[in-house]
């Protein structure tokens, strides 16, 4: 315990695994009685570890890092800009950073991984993310960085916002590993 302590108060990490756990809270990770016995974590390769085993990324994986935009609406005609939507998700993001497992699952179907860490409004209708996103499927990242990737509106009930994802542009893809 007293170790862990002083770990903190050298480094930054306690934020961030604090925002991963309040992420994969707010992203709907199954209850905890249904997660798999993994190891406490002790260095900081291990928390990523055991944040894959949590949310069931397997190995091999592949990574796609870059940025995304975002229109977010007041309903799914997709006619009125929600402003207070997109400020609250931009807030949410900056504030706790955001893990979301099964990611898209209607685009992309069952387990894409999204870790969303930076967000700004770059115009009255439109959000602008940064990203790294997972997966144990080639295939899946291969159509989150075609640029011809279509996207149905869905939505999101923390901001009452319907939002319209925008491609994904990928400057950075790494895997497998």
């Amino acid at each position: 315990m007293t170790r862990m302590r002083r770990m903190d108060k050298r480094t930054a990490a306690a934020p961030l695994i604090i925002a991963v756990a309040a992420g994969l809270a707010i992203a709907g990770s199954p209850d905890s009685a249904a997660q798999p016995d993994v190891p406490t974590p002790n260095a900081s390769g291990d928390f990523l570890t055991v944040v894959a085993a949590q949310t069931g990324l397997p190995a091999p994986r592949w990574t796609a890092s870059g940025i995304h935009t975002a229109k977010g609406y007041t309903t799914a005609a997709a006619e009125q800009t929600s402003v207070a939507g997109m400020k609250a998700d931009c807030d949410n993001i900056n504030l706790n950073k955001k893990l979301s497992t099964d990611f898209l699952r209607d685009v992309f179907g069952p387990g894409l991984i999204g870790f969303f860490y930076k967000c700004e409004n770059n115009s009255p209708d439109t959000n602008q993310y940064w990203f790294t996103i997972a997966s144990g499927d080639l295939a899946q990242i291969d159509k989150l960085c075609d640029p011809a990737t279509q996207y149905p509106i869905v939505y999101d009930a923390q901001h009452d916002t319907y939002w319209r994802d925008e491609p994904f542009t990928c400057t950075d893809r790494v895997g497998p590993y």
